[in-house]
């Protein structure tokens, strides 16, 4: 009967491996390029596969007859009155040291209070050797973070060094990213990022300083550090003016030849020098723009 049971569970063992293995394959990305294989390597797959599930089969059966042969030489052993220790067991008992009960009296102590008596029992081995092996990790602690202060265990002032380094790095590839999602609506003054605002002067230096000047005093474009604009003057209509250009006074697109981020870096910059005050100041246009606060 177990024999029939058995063979019926590796069967079904058998069968469910091979089903699980194939759903698997067909699931995966790699399964899509099955069809691609020759037949050279889908013959060696279908082997490997073969050979697993034999294997397990084989370890299956093997271990089907030891536990089988054990309990037959164990109920031999129990018919003749031999008592036999289990590896678990004798494990067990080297571990704790467990003293019998019928054996107490040979550790009993004489202390008695008001008839409890004490046993003097040795600390277990496995508590020993926790505690040895803490002191070795306490040894191996020392010599690795504050010995030879490996780059692999770095200490926690280093270990905070480094993820703040591995934050910046990600925020600036953010930024570079997501630059493009900046528009009038969402941009933001960045007057506090010295990065942002060197990149914008930049590109006014390369390519604003022929209409509005070095220092945007005005030229055939209007003074831009002065109250009046005539555009609007906050962050959002700069940016919209920059970005949409004013084609009737000849001034161009520039969402064409500058990412957002950049034009929002150019709007920043511009904030920057308000009420600088250049020599040669074009005389105020359009009209005054106070900041809401």
């Amino acid at each position: 009967m177990k024999t029939k049971f058995f063979n019926k569970s590796i069967l079904a063992f058998f069968a469910t491996f091979l089903l699980g293995l194939g759903y698997a394959g067909a699931q995966s990305p790699a399964g899509s390029s099955m069809q691609k294989m020759t037949f050279e390597e889908l013959l060696i797959l279908v082997l490997l596969i073969f050979s697993i599930a034999i294997a397990l089969v084989v370890l299956g059966v093997i271990t089907f007859a030891v536990l089988s042969i054990r309990q037959v030489v164990m109920k031999d052993l129990e018919t003749r009155g031999v008592k036999v220790e289990t590896l678990w067991g004798s494990m067990m008992k080297s571990l704790t040291r467990v003293v019998p009960v019928e054996k107490e009296a040979d550790i009993l102590l004489d202390h008695n209070y008001d008839g409890i008596r004490e046993l003097d029992n040795h600390l277990p081995p496995w508590w020993v050797y926790m505690f040895y092996a803490t002191i070795a990790f306490a040894g191996f602690y020392m010599f690795v973070y504050h010995v030879v202060e490996l780059d692999s265990f770095p200490l926690q002032g280093k270990e905070y060094e480094v993820q703040m380094a591995s934050a910046a790095a990600q925020i600036a590839e953010y930024k570079k990213t997501m630059g493009n999602s900046i528009d009038e609506n969402t941009v933001k003054f960045v007057g506090k990022d010295k990065a942002a605002i060197a990149n914008g002067k930049d590109i006014f230096e390369k390519n604003c300083v022929t209409c509005h000047g070095k220092n945007m005093e005005g030229g055939v474009g209007p003074n831009l550090t002065d109250e009046y604009w005539l555009h609007g003057g906050s962050i959002n209509e700069i940016f919209k003016t920059i970005k949409q250009g004013v084609a009737s006074k000849g001034m161009i697109a520039w969402e064409k030849k500058l990412r957002p981020g950049d034009i929002q870096d150019v709007s920043s910059y511009i904030l920057t020098l308000q009420g600088t005050k250049p020599a040669n100041a074009k005389e105020p246009q359009g009209e005054k723009y106070t900041p809401k606060k």
